[in-house]
């Protein structure tokens, strides 16, 4: 597969969104909100200790998670939506919603001539910031501009990770990304009896993360359709993500999953 740009000046980038934020700014009290994003950036820290190649930079409501040495790399690509999705996962267990895009291509990071200022733009940034305010849901996508590398070095690969439930491709060649990765690496395990519980005490903290995140969209996606609100900007968000996760995963898992964050399971 063709790419339109140079692979050895580009690096991967994920943007990302805490949605109704400018609500819990109102809301809450400066200490509260304090926590929440300093909570957020403790698992950016976390990755990018355990990773070593990623770097963070806050500000306001958005992160940015980028690959600090230019160049693509496979590993990059399988980094930045595994690390991604373990992300949004910890920020859906503290009952946090984000949206956000993966993207890759020119991203520049530089202090200004004082040393006192961060400077950073660029083409992966744009793009990374258009595809999140496009979509209509609590997840993250991944822009054709970052997979086809990747695919075409292996021919195939997107769709045999589409087929193994990692995402859904959609017609415009966006990947719609499962979040839960630890959810369904260890369920064929957990079937045959070799994930202990309780489930909390289990590969933490992501095995958690994933159990409570879930059941954070689902608990939101059903306190809505309580209230019979299936139109309204914020529920249809919730609702669309809950479509997905029932079309992403089999049926099986989806049940397990429910199941897993149960008082006797978790």
């Amino acid at each position: 597969m063709k790419v339109d740009f140079d692979l050895s000046q580009g690096r991967y980038l994920l943007f990302l969104d805490i949605l109704g934020f400018s609500e819990l700014v109102e809301k809450k009290s400066p200490q509260e909100i304090y926590a929440i994003i300093d909570n957020a950036l403790d698992t950016f820290r976390r990755w990018e200790k355990m990773n070593g190649l990623f770097k963070t930079i806050y500000f306001s409501d958005t992160f940015l998670f980028y690959q600090e040495p230019k160049g693509y790399g496979s590993w990059a690509f399988l980094d930045i939506y595994g690390i991604g999705g373990m992300v949004l996962a910890a920020l859906l267990a503290a009952g946090i919603p984000a949206r956000g895009a993966i993207s890759f291509g020119e991203f520049e990071v530089e202090l200004d001539s004082t040393g006192r200022h961060q400077v950073y733009f660029g083409k992966a940034l744009v793009e990374a910031y258009k595809a999140e305010q496009r979509e209509k849901w609590i997840g993250i996508t991944i822009t054709p501009s970052a997979w086809k590398p990747y695919e075409a070095q292996e021919p195939g690969i997107i769709d045999a990770f589409a087929s193994e439930g990692v995402w859904l491709k959609r017609d415009d060649g966006v990947l719609l990304l499962n979040p839960f990765i630890k959810l369904r690496s260890w369920y064929p395990l957990a079937l045959s009896g070799e994930v202990n519980k309780p489930y909390s005490q289990w590969d933490a903290p992501e095995f958690a993360n994933d159990i409570l995140g879930f059941k954070f969209l689902r608990d939101e996606a059903a306190s809505y359709a309580a209230k019979n609100d299936f139109s309204s900007p914020v529920a249809i968000k919730y609702h669309t993500t809950i479509r997905f996760l029932q079309a992403v995963q089999s049926k099986e898992l989806y049940v397990w999953g429910e199941q897993a964050a149960l008082p006797g399971n978790f």
